[in-house]
């Protein structure tokens, strides 16, 4: 199999697309239009050469991290807003936007106060069709949900170079295969994001916080539970360890969010409201967690009926002196947990999540941790997820390792440079 030669590409794409490259490194090309993409992963396809989707790089690891790759597809280009309708509270841009521009865009509609309810980490600088692809989320999920959620519709590129849309641009659509949704959390596997369309949120008027500090693993799951019961709808309902911390935040108008944090307080009597300030203090802590330091950072999902049993384990943790960081979407029963780069220590984890009928799902790991693979251990999920792989990229086109076994697929470019 000949490798991908920029002079080749350059022909295909037009002066400017070929970004400069080295021999230790894959040909990187950077498209500008819908046809660019199409028109190179058609090219890639018949070639067998294994492209890599990439957006604004901050979650590179995800899924899978690295491969051999004999293209890095940067999809930054295609940028553009294609449609904000304010009074439908959708917008249409670009894959290759980053979320921070987007808000910018949409904040600045006249009569309108509107944003993205997503807060992924790193999430300002990642591109849109970056978020779908590794599904990434935050504290918000709570209420506003993930990507699948906010995602009305998409138009996107398969490995054939076949350009094909789904979904629409309507809050609520029943036309057609929800294919859209099948793109989230595919890191790139599938198929291409080139454009997307969103579901948009007013910015609410007020905002109300409340803390439980120093709570035993007892007290902070009894907490939770109740406060899914309380006529209260939070934002966030974070579990934080081993701070020992749980915090709410209720939005909605200035009178409805106080009202709704009188209700939240009153669960517990060591519980409290937060002034702005200790809100900001504690908002900037949830913006890092769990990112900062060294480790392998990891997603978990676990039954909310379990949530009891993940805070002993990590009590347990705490005093035993292990190196790590939870954050926990307590009504939700989703979080990220950074733990030591050690493979007892993670594998340790896993298997403990496991027998709570919990996922671990590892997003940032090194070494002989990368071992244990990054996504999902059920066998079911990745016996399904091989077969959509095969039928939507049969060839293994598209980072054919970010599919896990028992696909079939090997990487097309054996003796290539890494891809990451």
């Amino acid at each position: 199999m000949k490798a991908p030669s920029a002079p080749e590409l350059t022909e295909l794409l037009g002066p400017g697309a070929v970004l400069p490259s080295t021999d230790a490194l894959p040909v990187r090309v950077h498209p500008s239009s819908v046809e660019q993409v199409s028109a190179l992963l058609a090219l890639a396809n018949s070639r067998g050469w294994v492209v890599l989707p990439q957006g604004g790089g901050t979650k590179a690891g995800w899924g899978g991290g690295t491969g051999i790759c004999d293209l890095v597809l940067e999809m930054t280009g295609l940028n553009q807003l294609v449609e904000h309708e304010p009074g439908d509270l959708i917008c249409v841009a670009g894959a290759g936007m980053r979320l921070g521009r987007l808000q910018e865009i949409v904040s600045r509609a006249p009569g309108y106060q509107q944003r993205l309810m997503l807060d992924a980490p790193q999430g300002s600088r990642a591109t849109l069709g970056g978020l779908v692809a590794t599904r990434a989320s935050g504290p918000l999920r709570t209420r506003y949900g993930t990507m699948r959620d906010l995602l009305l519709g998409a138009q996107f590129v398969l490995a054939d170079g076949t350009i094909a849309r789904t979904g629409g641009k309507v809050v609520k659509n029943v036309a057609g295969y929800d294919l859209d949704k099948l793109l989230v959390g595919s890191n790139g596997s599938l198929a291409v994001l080139v454009e997307v369309a969103l579901r948009l949120h007013p910015v609410p008027s007020g905002r109300a916080s409340v803390v439980l500090a120093h709570a035993t693993p007892q007290r902070a799951a009894s907490f939770l539970a109740a406060l899914r019961r309380v006529p209260a709808v939070p934002s966030i309902a974070e579990v934080l360890w081993p701070e020992r911390t749980v915090l709410v935040q209720l939005e909605s108008s200035p009178e409805g969010a106080e009202r709704q944090a009188e209700l939240v307080a009153a669960i517990d009597p060591e519980a409290r409201q937060l002034d702005d300030a200790e809100w900001e203090h504690w908002h900037r802590t949830l913006s890092s967690r769990p990112w900062e330091g060294d480790g392998v950072v990891a997603g978990l999902a676990l039954p909310l009926s379990r949530i009891p049993n993940l805070l002993f384990l990590a009590e347990q943790m705490d005093q035993k002196g292990v190196d790590f960081s939870l954050s926990l979407r307590g009504t939700v029963g989703v979080g990220e947990i950074r733990l030591p780069s050690v493979e007892g220590t993670v594998r340790g984890f896993r298997e403990a999540l496991e027998s709570m009928d919990g996922e671990l799902e590892i997003h940032r790991g090194s070494g002989v941790v990368g071992q244990m693979g990054s996504t999902l251990s059920d066998p079911i999920s990745r016996t399904l997820s091989a077969a959509v792989k095969r039928a939507l990229d049969p060839r293994g086109t598209l980072a054919p390792w970010r599919v896990t076994e028992p696909s079939p697929f090997s990487s097309g470019a054996a003796d290539g440079p890494d891809c990451g």
